[in-house]
């Protein structure tokens, strides 16, 4: 018998039951997916003052996801995105978890190192290269507040002194997260960032024990996982992963067998979930070209024990479908909580969805961030 047909003989589950993750009893098993929306302060990444409104408002489902979030100061990728790395941003992540759980929701942060896909004018160091796997460009551009789109430079191949410093980072932000008051952490390991990199194999082209087989370019995120854990009980650990995805740049030769070794590296670590990203939606949230791919959530579910969070343009119906099938526990919902912070009042009672100002989706400000209003 598989996972998934053992999960369909003991659960009739819905939408909008309670759910068991790790030792967290959900109020239902919807999940804020995380999204960025690049409002922190562009000097110190400290997040606004205004983003604890942005999340209380949101705070009604049964698991919130942050935006992904800086372990490091060379972590950062992009303008204005948050950093939970030092004492004064952790402070400010204080007071937005407090009102992500006033309305009965767990939170989860979202911690990212974005590797090669950034730029020296919006990182607080002084190395003009980004740091990757291997020495290998970019193809895409990179948005900047003073100098519009740029080229990202040829990243420096990182060394196992920068990989260990990484991992280090990690554990020294998951203390950060404890302190702020999170009850888990979800590592990002998808849409071509620094872990995804690694995973690559168009990207890695490293020899030594980091590059390679799939054993070897999952060494990283294995590394990873083992030092968050030494913070967080390992079923209040997360990883998303995005199979078949190509944001970024990211090309696998054969995404379905790597896919199938990272959900098996998740079950042999005892991770609490993943977080699988269907294959049709691209790294920005947006609808993918039709193309052949594998049912991924379905062999997720095959492979991992474990909770399955399933993301990627899911309805309220196809969210119903694939819980009461048991082949997800949790659906992630993205952009609709974007344009309804009651998005799970709406859903319940049938109402029609607001719609998504995309112009405001990653500009500084209030506008389009905590001024959706209520049905």
């Amino acid at each position: 018998m598989t996972v998934a047909e053992a999960n369909q003989e003991t659960k009739t589950n819905t939408l909008f039951e309670p759910a068991q993750l790790g030792s967290w009893d959900l109020t239902n098993r919807v999940a804020m997916a995380p999204m960025s929306r690049f409002r922190a302060d562009p000097k110190t990444w400290v997040p606004a003052d205004y983003t604890a409104e942005y999340y209380g408002q949101r705070n009604t489902c049964g698991m919130l996801i942050t935006e992904a979030t800086q372990m490091s100061p060379d972590a950062v990728g992009y303008p204005r995105s948050p950093g939970l790395y030092n004492a004064e941003q952790t402070e400010v992540w204080k007071g937005i978890v407090d009102a992500i759980h006033a309305g009965g929701a767990k939170a989860v942060v979202q911690l990212w190192h974005t590797g090669r896909i950034s730029h020296a004018y919006n990182r607080p160091t002084d190395n003009p290269h980004p740091m990757g796997p291997s020495p290998i460009k970019p193809v895409t551009e990179m948005i900047t507040d003073e100098h519009g789109m740029v080229e990202i430079p040829t990243p420096r191949e990182m060394t196992k002194d920068d990989i260990k410093y990484v991992v280090d980072m990690y554990a020294e932000t998951a203390r950060n997260a404890k302190a702020a008051g999170f009850d888990g952490i979800e590592i990002h390991a998808a849409n071509g960032y620094l872990i995804d990199q690694f995973c690559a194999s168009n990207i890695n082209k490293r020899t030594d024990e980091y590059g390679g087989s799939y054993e070897n370019r999952l060494r990283f995120l294995r590394e990873i996982i083992e030092t968050v854990a030494t913070v967080y009980d390992k079923g209040n650990i997360g990883v998303r992963f995005s199979p078949y995805g190509t944001f970024n740049d990211v090309h696998e030769e054969d995404p379905l067998a790597l896919f199938t070794a990272q959900v098996k590296q998740s079950e042999a670590s005892g991770v609490g979930y993943v977080h699988v990203i269907r294959p049709e939606v691209t790294g920005d949230n947006d609808v993918a070209e039709a193309f052949d791919h594998a049912d991924v959530i379905g062999v997720a579910r095959d492979l991992y024990s474990g909770v399955i969070i399933a993301a990627g343009q899911y309805t309220r119906e196809t969210a119903e479908q694939e819980i009461a099938s048991g082949r997800a526990d949790i659906v992630a919902f993205g952009r609709p909580f974007v344009s309804n912070p009651d998005l799970i009042s709406r859903m319940k009672a049938g109402t029609e969805l607001a719609q998504l100002n995309r112009d405001t989706l990653y500009i500084p400000g209030r506008a389009g961030y905590i001024d959706y209003p209520e049905a």
